[in-house]
């Protein structure tokens, strides 16, 4: 009986989630409520209450878990001794198949953290320290070689800005794409652009730091 309430706790409280991520995705979270969030989930508005007490909670638990996930992509990266010119190729290409994952999500954050001061505060709090493990190791290796004369001179914070802007863009300005361009408008196409948009992305940030264009998962040149 025990083990029973715990699952379906368990259930009620990734319905409301889930609920919440596709109500705030939807609506912005200035229009949508908890009410509009515990129909959609399919549970009682004093459930949720009970285990939310209100949307704030919600939308920092979401941010929470897509950091999260976002860190979980880039697991292994550090620990398996990669040069660096495919360390980098790795982390562009698992932040894109992040946003790949969660397209909506940039148009979200950017609208929420421009229309309120607060929830850029927010959104602050919860990825900073996150990522923060990710942004040193990613600044001793850029270091590295940056000392070693393999690359040119950049700042950290420059070099991440223009990962994620690059990748970022890509699904921002996806509508616009496939009004430009029909005939990428269905999902074989569109899958194949996006492939060939990552890849054109990793190419353009390697030579940007006048890493070999011809890197490859397979085959590394280093110069």
């Amino acid at each position: 009986m025990i083990k029973k309430l715990i699952n379906s706790d368990l259930n009620a409280e990734q319905l409301i989630l889930e609920a919440a991520e596709a109500e705030f995705l939807e609506k912005g979270f200035a229009n949508a409520t908890t009410i509009g969030i515990a129909r959609r989930a399919g549970v009682s508005h004093p459930l949720l209450h009970y285990y939310f007490r209100k949307k704030e909670k919600l939308f920092e638990m979401i941010f929470q878990k897509k950091v999260q996930a976002l860190l979980e992509s880039f697991e292994g990266i550090e620990s398996k001794g990669l040069a660096f010119p495919e360390m980098l190729r790795r982390f562009i290409e698992c932040q894109f198949d992040f946003v790949a994952e969660n397209p909506r999500l940039p148009h979200f954050v950017l609208h929420e953290i421009v229309s309120k001061k607060s929830n850029l505060e927010l959104v602050a709090n919860i990825v900073m320290p996150k990522i923060s493990r990710i942004y040193n190791m990613l600044e001793k290796s850029l270091n590295a070689e940056i000392a070693a004369g393999r690359v040119r001179p950049v700042k950290t914070r420059d070099l991440l800005m223009n990962i994620v802007t690059m990748n970022i863009s890509t699904f921002v300005f996806m509508p616009v794409m496939l009004q430009l361009f029909p005939a990428i408008d269905n999902d074989t196409s569109k899958q194949a652009y996006l492939r060939e948009r990552r890849e054109s992305n990793v190419q353009f940030i390697l030579n940007a730091l006048r890493v070999s264009p011809n890197l490859s998962h397979n085959k590394i040149i280093r110069r």
